[in-house]
């Protein structure tokens, strides 16, 4: 079944009770083609790249086979899967720290003033053989995590997405667990060697270019392989509460960095 997007008003309401919210038109037309104009260039130099450049970065011809419907690595070539700390590669990404409706969004969802980044990537689902995502939940994760579930992950929409491309399916109501709950799942999850798909209940958001996910830390999502003609690619980031520590030893470039608004004249027009 899809999701319609949750009207402006009643977000913060949906993204609390369902565990999940879309802010439709999030970033002006402009900054969102640069930003995938920039993407598109590093995925055409990546043979260029330095070594230290590249660590950065996921293939997908090193990852498993069974998550693209079987197709072999060489078919791929060096088409990327994920881009670690795209702030690095181009600054663009870095003003979503400080894009004011992102900052005021992840205050309100997370009950905090004081909001830091815990890390940013680029995910990409190449059509044809876009990776699909096994359901799961984002806490506990073993990356970048808090002892509690201090945090959630939003998702930017740079090409749109919907059941043809992978898009991202919930559980609606699947974060009303405990914390302790959540972890006892995962590690039943860590033994199975795999969560179990939900049988019902479940709902896929469809987006267009330019919106926004924000996204529980507890509520159960996955999504299939893209099977479509066009990419679909996300900006992804964890947002935490400041004073909620890290229980993970991974960090990336713009971990701990408090979400400041800029002033009104520095915002990115379209």
């Amino acid at each position: 079944m899809k999701d319609a997007p949750a009207a402006a008003a009643d977000w913060l309401a949906h993204y609390e009770s369902q565990g999940y919210a879309l802010l439709a038109d999030f970033v002006p037309a402009g900054w969102l083609a640069a930003m995938r104009e920039a993407v598109d260039q590093l995925q055409g130099r990546v043979a260029s790249l330095q070594d230290y450049e590249r660590a950065r970065l996921v293939f997908e011809r090193d990852l498993s086979a069974r998550g693209r419907g079987g197709i072999a690595a060489e078919e791929v070539g060096d088409a990327l899967f994920i881009i670690g700390e795209p702030e690095t590669f181009d600054p663009i990404f870095l003003r979503l720290l400080s894009w004011p409706p992102l900052v005021q969004a992840s205050r309100q969802a997370l009950g905090r003033d004081a909001v830091v980044a815990h890390f940013m990537n680029v995910t990409f689902k190449h059509p044809r053989f876009g990776r699909s995502i096994g359901w799961h939940r984002d806490f506990p994760n073993t990356y970048i995590c808090t002892q509690g579930s201090d945090f959630m992950r939003l998702m930017l929409c740079l090409d749109g997405m919907d059941e043809e491309t992978g898009a991202t399916a919930f559980v609606p109501g699947s974060h009303r667990v405990t914390d302790e709950a959540a972890r006892e799942a995962k590690r039943q999850e860590d033994v199975r060697g795999s969560a179990v798909p939900p049988t019902e209940g479940v709902r896929t958001l469809a987006c267009r270019p330019g919106d926004l996910v924000l996204i529980h830390p507890k509520v159960r999502h996955g999504g299939g392989m893209n099977t479509g003609a066009r990419p679909r690619r996300n900006v992804v980031l964890q947002v935490g509460c400041a004073k909620a520590p890290l229980v993970t030893d991974n960090s990336e470039g713009c971990t701990g960095l408090l979400l400041l608004p800029l002033p009104d004249r520095a915002r990115i027009q379209s």
